[in-house]
């Protein structure tokens, strides 16, 4: 039955789970992956310059690492959201973050064969998966929480996962300058967004128990 202190609509809505914090650490999870990955040129700007073959070309050839990024941005994420909503946002996730791991692969894959051409292919693959990956982060969130919580959700979301590129600033430049080298930290990117889909794919086994918990619950009130 039903409590005074618990309106229906809030029994049957996955906010009325504490799992949704759970839930919320995970995506951030997968946010500060790509917010690290992303991040990982600008922080080793000097390095690249250093290690990649000498050349006069080398500002604009460093520059277009984030205008082939751009590019699919312009309208993906439109096209990102239909796919939540046809979909599920914490499939969707997942689907996502694969593509961010891929193109985090690539780049990692041009810069130890120090080919822009490889580099360019990894930001542009990078780029098709991390906007439309804020798109169901976000649809995911609102899911979980409702009424206030939603925007201390967003706002925790946001911070956390800015953490990432902190964490990449911080990172990034010591392991280019010691023994592990350019390539070393920039494989470091790979390795937390392949991390990350385990994240990911934990999400959507957590949304389907809920599901399943919240019908059950609706079978026990009727």
């Amino acid at each position: 039955t039903l409590t005074q202190h618990q309106p229906a609509a809030m029994l049957f809505s996955k906010s009325s789970l504490r799992s949704r914090w759970l839930v919320l650490a995970l995506t951030c999870t997968v946010m500060t992956a790509s917010y690290y990955s992303y991040d990982i040129p600008s922080a080793l700007h000097q390095q690249l310059s250093d290690y990649m073959p000498q050349s006069s070309n080398f500002e604009r050839n460093f520059n277009l690492l984030y205008t082939v990024y751009s590019i699919p941005n312009v309208i993906l994420p439109l096209f990102g959201g239909n796919f939540v909503d046809r979909y599920g946002a914490p499939q969707c996730l997942l689907a996502f973050a694969s593509i961010v791991c891929c193109g985090s692969v690539l780049l990692s894959i041009g810069v130890s064969n120090k080919s822009w051409e490889v580099m360019y292919l990894g930001r542009f693959v990078f780029g098709l998966g991390a906007e439309s990956l804020c798109v169901a982060q976000s649809t995911i969130t609102s899911d979980w929480f409702e009424g206030k919580d939603i925007a201390f959700a967003m706002g925790i979301g946001l911070s956390i996962s800015r953490l990432g590129s902190i964490f990449n600033n911080i990172t990034s430049p010591k392991v280019a300058n010691s023994r592990g080298g350019i390539q070393s930290a920039f494989w470091i990117g790979p390795i937390l967004t392949f991390s990350s889909l385990f994240a990911a794919a934990l999400i959507i086994f957590v949304d389907k128990r809920a599901i399943k918990k919240l019908q059950k619950r609706g079978g026990d009130v009727a």
